[in-house]
């Protein structure tokens, strides 16, 4: 996912060419806090979606808190703009959620508007399962590192485990419930170090995160590649599953492949590679 800064129309164009999934269309921080600004962003994203090609990318919008005025009329531009998801920042509780459900229940255009949560404040941490449950319309849930760090107090330092818990437990809570997770790769002491970026997201690969969200159109690149099976991850889970098959069909529950045992969950892990690898083309879908 790329985050792109709803007041920049130029900005926009560039991330609709790039090889992101998901185009983050940011109402919120990155467009000033003042009535022109917010104002001017909404007309904007509005432009973009009608002038735009955005191919296969899904686009996502980033409206304004609940707490600040602006956030009605970017629902309202979203629904004008024909954006069925929107990512609600800086809730802690269902009731911070539901109150954006409630305006969209009596929008009489907004019947397929969904929600993406930023899950980035103590509050959003320690609620999150009731989030998670009690909040309809939600397709995913997504950690916010800069509010959370701000939130507990900590300090802005380009080191991944240090936020291990909120991103674990944010994640278990997606699975439970069937929604995505994703998180951002950021480098907050130089952009220019791509590394960091790797690093995030190898962390957040190896956690079980869907993607990354990045900041910047050079970082899709690398996240790509981190998130995408390799050929090798896809010969694997091709050899693990027809193996499987043949030794279900002569009634066995378990094979070993070169020296190592296959059990169910070496299944289900090659399942789902197999699964990301069909979305991204990479090999041909199976039959229902």
């Amino acid at each position: 996912m790329l985050l792109v800064p709803g007041s920049n129309l130029r900005m926009i164009e560039k991330a609709a060419s790039s090889d992101a999934d998901v185009i983050m269309i940011d109402l919120d921080d990155a467009v000033v806090y003042d009535d022109v600004s917010k104002l001017g962003a909404q007309q904007t994203l509005v432009e973009a979606m009608r002038t735009i090609d955005f191919g296969r990318r899904q686009v996502v919008v980033r409206i304004n808190s609940t707490d600040m005025p602006w956030w009605k009329g970017d629902i309202r531009a979203c629904v004008d703009a024909g954006v069925t998801t929107i990512v609600p920042p800086k809730c802690d509780t269902p009731e911070d959620l539901l109150e954006i459900v409630h305006f969209l229940d009596e929008s009489a255009d907004a019947a397929d508007m969904r929600m993406w949560p930023m899950i980035e404040t103590t509050g959003a941490i320690i609620h999150c399962e009731r989030i998670a449950a009690e909040v309809p319309r939600l397709t995913g849930l997504c950690f916010g590192i800069g509010d959370y760090t701000v939130s507990v107090g900590a300090h802005f330092v380009d080191i991944p485990d240090r936020v291990l818990y909120p991103l674990s437990k944010m994640l278990c809570v997606a699975r439970y419930h069937g929604l995505a997770a994703l998180a951002p790769a950021v480098a907050f002491s130089d952009m220019n170090r791509e590394s960091i970026i790797e690093e995030w997201g190898a962390f957040l690969r190896r956690l079980g995160y869907d993607g990354a969200l990045v900041v910047h159109p050079k970082h899709v690149g690398p996240i790509n590649r981190i998130f995408s099976p390799t050929r090798d991850d896809i010969d694997a889970a091709l050899e693990m599953r027809d193996a499987i098959t043949e030794a279900r069909a002569s009634n066995k529950a378990a094979v070993i492949i070169g020296g190592k045992l296959i059990e169910k969950v070496n299944i289900d892990l090659a399942l789902r590679t197999l699964a990301i690898a069909e979305k991204l083309g990479l090999v041909d879908a199976q039959p229902a």
